[in-house]
């Protein structure tokens, strides 16, 4: 019986949640991408295409440094230990340490070097194409055998029959409210933003507020309309389409100028402030 209590209480010490196990490979993969995205910054100072031809190799050295200093050493990936999780000693002897090296660095190094360089073996790409698809489909079966036993989260830990234990014991995990309050703070106010933001006359309030700004403002009284070859529309500033006035001597696009009056019914000529409520077509005598 005592035999019982004790091996009962191994186990709920050695518990691992299934969140905690995702949650660890979710985040090595974070690691790894953001390493590698490092690595590419430092890359781009040197001339173009100098390494481009090593990029697998590349890859292997940073996941052999990470498996190093991780697995190696602490028994634990990066993610795992950020986690208080980590593999069971006694389960990872030099041999299942070297099949693990092989299955998690080695493979996925013969894999991207076959596809960057051999691409002219259409046998063996087929070949490498048809053992990715085998291991998504057994990844896969793996997950949903996961979901139902706990245990070994990866296909690897599966094939090397590794179980996850608990560093710091069978604890709860916190979880943030503070960072939920803000996540739902701020998407009120997006939701806000997106209610309020289409009832706001943008033009207009640009207009009032560009006239507040000026010390002096001056409404010139109509002038002749001045149009050469080198003229530009008064709004956009481009060689002007179907030209349009409202009065003054500045001539605008037929577009920007009846867009502008349709959204703002006090539109002023934005280069000498003259408004009008109506426009007319710019006839060349």
């Amino acid at each position: 019986m005592a035999t019982a209590n004790q091996n009962t209480g191994k186990m709920k010490a050695n518990f691992v949640p299934r969140v905690n196990q995702l949650d660890s490979i979710q985040l090595d993969n974070e690691i790894t991408n953001l390493l590698r995205q490092q690595i590419q910054n430092i890359l781009q100072v040197l001339p173009p295409g100098l390494l481009s031809h090593l990029q697998p190799e590349v890859n292997f050295l940073l996941n052999s440094a990470l498996w190093i200093f991780s697995i190696r050493t602490c028994y634990a990936t990066f993610g795992q230990q950020m986690l208080s999780i980590a593999y069971e000693k006694d389960q990872l002897p030099t041999r299942k340490l070297a099949l693990h090296y092989l299955l998690t660095t080695v493979l996925p190094y013969a894999k991207e070097s076959s596809q960057y360089r051999l691409t002219r073996w259409s046998s063996l790409q087929k070949v490498v194409q048809l053992v990715e698809n085998a291991l998504v489909l057994f990844n896969l079966v793996n997950f949903f055998k996961f979901l139902r036993s706990g245990t070994r989260p990866s296909l690897v830990d599966c094939l090397l029959g590794i179980n996850h234990r608990s560093l710091d014991g069978a604890k709860r995990r916190n979880i943030g409210y503070s960072y939920m309050t803000r996540e739902l703070v701020w998407a009120g106010f997006m939701e806000l933003l997106g209610f309020t933001i289409p009832f706001v006359n943008y033009h207009a309030l640009k207009r009032k507020l560009r006239n507040m700004l000026r010390l002096e403002t001056t409404h010139r009284q109509a002038e002749r309309v001045e149009l050469n070859a080198d003229t530009r529309c008064a709004y956009c500033n481009e060689r002007i389409i179907l030209p349009h006035h409202m009065g003054c001597r500045h001539v605008f696009c037929y577009l920007c100028l009846k867009g502008n009056q349709l959204a703002d019914a006090g539109f002023q000529c934005n280069v000498c402030d003259f408004r009008s409520d109506t426009f007319r077509k710019v006839v060349v005598l």
